[in-house]
């Protein structure tokens, strides 16, 4: 079901997967959505950039019976204000999850869907916004092959890489088997995209004792936390 509303002239409907904006709302949108980050585990944002520059990159391979590809998914609230208003939105965390041998941990990747990532179509006075991550694990698949981001600390952590608790993994981009694919807006993961998601990640989905036990200390040490 759609939700119509509009601001300052510009028409805006949304669904779980597109948004759509006619005039000139492409900034206005921009910045709709980027109002919606807060809500969870508010004090683990700031972490985000340390969480990221404390990741590798690692090269993952599609399972090829995808009946071994689990999916988790958790729906919830952010909220925020606009123009004085105070506003909610709902928004999907999915993992989807299978065993690396070539790691021998269990993997998940994690992606949000809630217009975070997506992806202007239309031209001129209809212009609309697809949600690329609906259609994400579709996507993989698709391709034999994908490298992607994991933080250091689950890396290492002992309780992490088990079928009940997957070690979280960021997609970056895909290595093979979409050549021939005509996906080419789902090749690659934007920095920008990449830093929403492990917000979302932090603030909503690894909750705040888990992300103290991992963190507190580092927390500390960069000022970030009393």
């Amino acid at each position: 079901m759609a939700n119509n509303f509009s601001i300052g002239g510009i028409k805006i409907f949304s669904t779980a997967g597109t948004v759509f904006a006619s005039l000139v709302g492409g900034p206005l949108l921009i910045f709709i959505i980027t109002r919606f980050t807060l809500g969870g585990n508010k004090d683990a944002i700031p972490y985000a950039d340390t969480y990221i520059k404390n990741s590798d990159t690692i090269v993952v391979k599609i399972p090829i019976n995808h009946r071994e590809i689990d999916i988790d998914d958790d729906v919830f609230t952010t909220s925020g204000w606009f123009m004085g208003v105070a506003q909610t939105r709902s928004a999907t965390y999915n993992m989807y999850s299978f065993y690396s041998p070539e790691h021998k941990k269990y993997l998940g990747v994690v992606t949000f869907i809630g217009s975070y990532n997506t992806i202007q179509r239309g031209s001129g006075e209809k212009i609309w916004y697809d949600d690329i991550e609906v259609q994400r694990l579709t996507f993989l698949y698709r391709i034999k092959s994908f490298s992607a981001y994991v933080n250091r600390q689950q890396w290492q952590d002992p309780t992490y890489g088990t079928k009940d608790n997957p070690v979280p993994i960021f997609f970056k981009r895909a290595l093979s088997g979409h050549e021939t694919l005509d996906m080419d807006d789902f090749i690659t993961i934007k920095p920008s995209v990449n830093k929403k998601f492990v917000e979302l990640y932090l603030a909503h989905e690894l909750s705040s004792k888990e992300f103290n036990r991992l963190y507190g200390e580092d927390m500390k040490r960069l000022g970030l936390k009393d």
